[in-house]
């Protein structure tokens, strides 16, 4: 049967442990005194695997701390211009001419450098890393440009304002930053020093287990759910696990998530509730947003943050999960079928994401501009934003927004979108 293509890059990876005679009693426990303690402390395979689990689960929350801010740095940037231009009166089409113009230099920097620096970036490499933890090693998966190639891709393609997020990528980025600390012997012997401690984890079943750990660190880190990124990474992506596994998983995870919302907390008064990269229209915290509710009588209304939910509720939720798992399998049979009519040459590909940018851009600034709408930040209802006037109308809750999209703008603790 002929090879299917690409399949020479391909390599198969050694899982087995090794058990001859001599290696186990090379492994042996050092008697239990003062001198085995220490010799424990200082030389023990164990000592520095936890430790290296601790230092991955760090790294990865620091990673996706600094993805976060540059997409915010990005958007922002944006968004300055863009209210620049509206308080300035420009014209619509002015204003999504910088609108998509900006948005297609992010997508097309971000589809060069995959496109001809490192294809391997492509997607969300989760793909690769249950290839990978099954067995299959694929080159370059790991590689450090591959790393920086995605993360600065998910920086650019998340701040052009394509429909796509860094929780994905960011489940490869940990699972590259757990192979990288496994790798970080060859620092000494690029500065010829002695042997490190990390030459003893150069085995693929080392390696395997680090991956897998680097992976549920990137997917808690995600989406602030550390016992979801174990189940990710044991039902999904690794086939092979045993209890030792679980526990390092789950402590990766676990610091990954908490490191990430301490470092959160420091622009959200101190409050680690807001764990993870996803982010559901607010970047407040409870606190904060119970706080900013409080009328001025000083009663508090029933909000979205603590209102109940009905037993008649749970059958909407049900009817909502079918049938988004109906149009989550029939968008992947669609998929399945495009990807013989995608392209394959590199500038072709730019070409596509090109388009589609513009198609997203076009999408998402006319359809706001055709129907404007003003709503709270929390902070105050219309009745109370004194400065509205006439700006202000509409039924019952006053939240349409109707006239200038400069005054609307300009409307004190309101965020207008639309014109």
């Amino acid at each position: 049967w002929p090879c299917p293509p690409r399949s020479n890059e391909l390599e198969s990876l050694d899982f087995d442990e090794v058990n001859n005679a001599h290696w186990v009693d090379s492994c042996r426990r050092e008697p239990r005194t003062l001198k085995g303690f220490k010799h424990t402390l200082t030389r023990s395979k164990m000592v520095y695997r936890w430790v290296l689990t601790i230092l991955i689960g760090v790294g990865v929350a620091l990673s996706a701390q600094t993805m976060q801010l540059l997409i915010s740095i990005v958007q922002e940037a944006r968004n300055a211009v863009l209210q620049a231009l509206t308080d300035s009166a420009s014209p619509a089409v002015h204003v999504f001419g910088f609108y998509a113009l900006y948005n297609l230099s992010l997508a097309g920097v971000g589809a060069v450098l995959t496109a001809y620096l490192e294809p391997t970036a492509a997607a969300d490499g989760i793909a690769e890393i249950k290839a990978y933890l099954n067995g299959t090693h694929a080159r370059n998966i790991f590689g450090l440009r591959t790393v920086l190639v995605r993360f600065l891709g998910s920086v650019l393609s998340v701040g052009s304002g394509l429909v796509c997020g860094p929780e994905g990528p960011m489940i490869h980025i940990g699972a590259s930053i757990a192979s990288g600390v496994t790798r970080a012997d060859k620092l000494y012997s690029c500065l010829r020093l002695p042997p490190s401690v990390l030459s003893s984890f150069h085995s693929d079943r080392d390696r395997r287990e680090f991956i897998c750990a680097g992976a549920g660190a990137g997917m808690a880190a995600a989406f602030g759910a550390p016992v979801g990124g174990v189940l990710f990474a044991l039902e999904e992506a690794a086939s092979h696990w045993s209890p030792q596994l679980i526990w390092r998983i789950f402590t990766a995870a676990l610091l990954a998530t908490f490191t990430l919302a301490l470092v959160k907390a420091r622009g959200n008064s101190g409050d680690i509730s807001l764990a993870g990269l996803l982010s559901f229209g607010t970047s407040q915290s409870i606190y904060d947003m119970k706080r900013d509710l409080i009328n001025e009588d000083g009663t508090a209304p029933v909000s979205a943050v603590d209102a109940p939910i009905y037993w008649w509720e749970i059958f909407f939720f049900m009817l909502l999960g079918t049938v988004g798992g109906l149009l989550g399998g029939v968008g992947g049979m669609v998929i399945n079928q495009m990807e013989y009519w995608r392209p394959k040459k590199a500038w072709k590909q730019v070409l596509e994401l090109l388009l589609v940018s513009l198609a997203t851009s076009s999408a998402a600034f006319w359809l706001v501009h055709a129907m404007p709408l003003c709503r709270s930040n929390g902070s105050y209802t219309c009745g109370h934003a004194d400065n509205w006037g006439e700006w202000c109308t509409g039924p019952g809750d006053n939240t349409t927004c109707v006239g200038s999209l400069g005054t609307c703008v300009n409307a004190a603790s309101w965020v207008c979108v639309g014109g």
